[in-house]
Parts: C-alpha cells; sequence; structure tokens
C-alpha cells in the first residue's frame, strides 16, 4: 500500500513538472514582441525600426536604392541618430493572430510616402547573392501572398537580441514545411555603394527596437505647439 501511493505521488509530481515544463515552452514561443514602451506589437499598426545602440549606431530603418539599379528598392540604415527612417506594418503568416509574437513568421512593409519610380511592393524579402559582396541582402519587392513555399523569402522572424528589451531579425521561414529551412542572422553590412544595409549572416543578429509611430508623431505635434 505504501509502494502504491508512494508511486501515485511521484506521478503526480512528474505530471505537474512536465505540465509546467511544456508550460513554459509555450510562453517562451508565444510571447509577445515588444514596442518602447513595453506594449505588445500589434499587426497593421505602424512602427519605426530604430538602432539600439546610439551614438555610432545610426538611426532606423527606410527606402533606399542601389547605384544603377532603379527597382526594386531596398532596406537602408539612415546615418542620423534623430532620424527613425520609414515606418513598417508586420502581418503575421497566422492571420487570426493581432499580435506579432516572437519566433513567429512575419511579413515586414514599408508604408509611408516614397517616390513613385518603383511599381513594386515595399515588402521585405531577401535578395539573391550578390556577385561583387557574396552577400544576401534585405531588398523591397517582396510577395504580399498566402503563407507558402513560394512566398518563403518575404517571411522573418523576431527574436530577442543580445541586449535587453531589444529583438533582432532573423530569416528561418517556417512557412514550407514541405523543405528543409537554413536559418541566418540578420546584421548590418555595408554595399558597394557604402550605403549600411540588412543582411543575412552567420554572426549573433543586430539589435533595435520599435517605437509606436502615432506616438512620435504626437511628440513632435506637442514640441511644434509649444
Amino acid at each position: 500500500m505504501k509502494t502504491t501511493t508512494a508511486s501515485l505521488f511521484l506521478l503526480f509530481i512528474f505530471s505537474i513538472t512536465q505540465s509546467s515544463f511544456l508550460f513554459g515552452v509555450a510562453k517562451a514561443t508565444g510571447d509577445a514582441v515588444r514596442d518602447r514602451n513595453g506594449e505588445e506589437v500589434l499587426t497593421g499598426v505602424r512602427y519605426y525600426v530604430v538602432s539600439a545602440i546610439w551614438g555610432a549606431g545610426g538611426g532606423g530603418l527606410g527606402i533606399g536604392r542601389e547605384s544603377g539599379r532603379k527597382c526594386p528598392e531596398i532596406v537602408v540604415q539612415r546615418t542620423i541618430d534623430l532620424d527613425n527612417g520609414s515606418p513598417v506594418v508586420f502581418s503575421n503568416a497566422n492571420s487570426g493572430d493581432g499580435v506579432v509574437r516572437v519566433s513567429s513568421d512575419v511579413r515586414v512593409k514599408f508604408v509611408g510616402p516614397r517616390d513613385r519610380f518603383c511599381r513594386t511592393s515595399t515588402v521585405w524579402k531577401v535578395q539573391d547573392q550578390s556577385e561583387s559582396s557574396g552577400k544576401r541582402f534585405v531588398e523591397l519587392g517582396g510577395s504580399e501572398g498566402e503563407a507558402g513555399c513560394d512566398t518563403a523569402e518575404s517571411w522573418f522572424k523576431i527574436e530577442p537580441a543580445y541586449l535587453g528589451g531589444t529583438y533582432k531579425f532573423k530569416y528561418c521561414p517556417s512557412v514550407c514545411d514541405s523543405s528543409a529551412t537554413s536559418c541566418y542572422e540578420i546584421e548590418k553590412a555595408v554595399d558597394a555603394d557604402g550605403q549600411v544595409r540588412l543582411a543575412l549572416s552567420d554572426g549573433r543578429g543586430y539589435p533595435w527596437i520599435l517605437i509606436k509611430a502615432d506616438e512620435e508623431n504626437a511628440r513632435i505635434r506637442q514640441v511644434v505647439r509649444a
């Protein structure tokens, strides 16, 4: 009887421990990405992606262009810290969830004013390997179609970076279950034009913070009124 009771007690403890572990794993992979104010980042809301390192870190991400190639445009970092760049909106591969979550597949799209030289989309995608540098940069012209193998180059992940409260981008799409996917960190790299861009890397990923665009615009209006 004592043996049976002890066995049931151990089984109970094991069940609690296993459930707690599984809950922890689920919570870790489902955590919301948070903006500078600690609020959940939402799909369809405009955010600036700004360097988490001030001083020599540069500003936010915006739309640029390679010399000798009008389209598609590219993702570049502004050189001035106070320049937040161009706002982006996120959309999830899981269209039923309005919260951007850590390690989930997200599409990134620049919104707002742009010149009219290009008719391509402003969705981020991974560029083919550059012949001159051997790097794979992030450019625009990505697909706005459904998540799948034929749109895999347009899906990224957002994960915690090495600085607390900051995030990094990864290219590790899970939208194509039928094939193995290589995973890459996304670092900053300088192209042949001297522009700072995003590129696939085996490093640890560059840290960014997300600033809600409406919040920044409201602050600017207050300063103007003052």
